[in-house]
């Protein structure tokens, strides 16, 4: 057996012994270049990120019961902080939430704020992943803004995911970073599809695409407040209809019958 693939095995043991011991919070390359006595550079000639050795750790079979254990975790915090509130809910009663104890708890996430950050950045790589798949595909720009701004008011009308942001705000610079990577994917986002519809010619050529682009954010945002104070607002029908016709009928190009 090579040096290189010996590396590879002592990286992999030495990573599955931090996390069944320390937890997946402290599963960084400093530990585990520590742990196995190797260097930086020696980890990156093997594993050019973590998380291509974490998907390495999946697919092995003996890390994916821990890793999966701290997704549900997260996924059972989300929930919570989103319905009652990050002030109003403790670290014990998230664990009774996930079914788990408290001290299995701590054992993967240090306080209630860095399981907080961590349930933005889980809900920021959800939304990018899911909007993303709608925004990217930019061959009929018209039906991709209808397409997003359908999805966007299908996703306000749940009883929790869209609060956690607010619940968020504020509390640290990683968790406000997350907020404002997510604003800028869909400015940037939208940008993109809007400046198709002028190329193509389905939209005008004088159209302002950023200012359009935060109209369209500031629009949702504010469907989103609304839908939680008046949970009767008819979002998915009267009110996406009248967005998508203000939209519309300011940047389409009028076809002459």
């Amino acid at each position: 057996m090579d040096r290189k693939q010996l590396n590879r095995d002592k990286i992999l043991v030495c990573s599955k012994d931090i996390i069944e011991s320390e937890g997946i919070h402290n599963l960084t390359i400093l530990n585990i270049v520590k742990k196995c006595n190797i260097s930086k550079r020696t980890f990156y000639e093997i594993f050019p990120s973590k998380k291509i050795l974490i998907n390495e750790l999946k697919q092995g079979g003996n890390g994916l019961q821990i890793i999966d254990e701290r997704e549900d975790i997260i996924k059972k915090a989300r929930e919570s902080f989103s319905k009652k509130g990050y002030n109003r809910i403790d670290m014990d009663e998230i664990a009774k939430a996930a079914g788990i104890r408290r001290t299995t708890l701590y054992k993967y996430f240090k306080s209630k704020e860095e399981l907080l950050e961590y349930c933005v950045k889980y809900e920021t790589e959800m939304i990018k992943r899911v909007a993303g798949k709608t925004l990217l595909n930019i061959e009929n720009p018209a039906e991709v803004l209808e397409k997003y701004i359908t999805g966007f008011c299908k996703y306000i009308e749940k009883p929790y995911p869209s609060t956690l942001f607010s619940e968020a705000y504020n509390y640290n610079k990683k968790i406000d970073g997350y907020s404002k990577d997510l604003h800028h994917f869909f400015v940037n986002s939208l940008i993109n599809v809007l400046e198709s519809g002028v190329k193509k010619g389905i939209f005008h050529r004088d159209l302002d695409v950023e200012g359009i682009a935060v109209v369209v954010l500031a629009a949702l945002s504010g469907l989103d407040y609304f839908s939680k104070i008046n949970p009767s607002l008819d979002i998915n029908g009267r009110i996406k209809n009248n967005v998508l016709a203000l939209l519309f009928n300011t940047i389409l190009i009028k076809q002459e019958s």
